[in-house]
């Protein structure tokens, strides 16, 4: 018991104590702010190459399955995260003839309703296939790629797999 009374007599002769425990609980509060951000980017970062390893591993198992074509592999590069799209309302009053329209989000239970969310920006596709040196197999492999991920002609690469 007197070991504490000491502690806190310690504690009240140093100067400026006040200061220093602000600036300790900053601290905490900067590392708890930066560690919460961080667990919610890794988060989406995982999402998002769990659904990009979905489609590539989708897109290989197709183009495997073409005549003519065997063993294929397949990368896909992204650009951005996922988007989510929350739903709004507009309200509309007329004042001397003018007519104000005003968009709110919509909440349920304090929280924003989200309508939908939209997979990442692909930016590019390569797939690497055996038969893709033909020509009429290699135009179906990027009609695979074009159909299942919406993505341009232009975006997509198809190569012939090394013997």
């Amino acid at each position: 018991m007197n070991a504490i009374k000491n502690f806190f007599a310690k504690l009240k002769s140093i100067k400026n104590i006040e200061l220093y425990i602000a600036l300790i609980l900053a601290i905490v509060a900067v590392v708890v702010i930066f560690a919460s951000n961080g667990a919610s980017k890794k988060e989406k970062t995982s999402t998002d190459e769990s659904y990009i390893s979905q489609m590539e591993h989708k897109i290989c198992s197709v183009v495997e399955k073409i005549k003519g074509c065997g063993k294929a592999s397949v990368a896909i590069s992204y650009a951005s995260n996922e988007e989510k799209v929350y739903a709004y309302e507009t309200e509309s009053t007329i004042s001397n003839g003018v007519t104000k329209h005003t968009n709110s989000l919509v909440t349920y239970k304090g929280e924003p309703l989200l309508t939908t969310t939209l997979p990442p920006k692909i930016l590019g596709v390569v797939v690497v296939a055996e038969g893709a040196d033909d020509p009429i197999i290699k135009f179906q492999i990027v009609q695979v790629v074009v159909t299942l991920l919406d993505v341009p002609e232009k975006d997509v690469s198809v190569l012939t797999y090394k013997s």
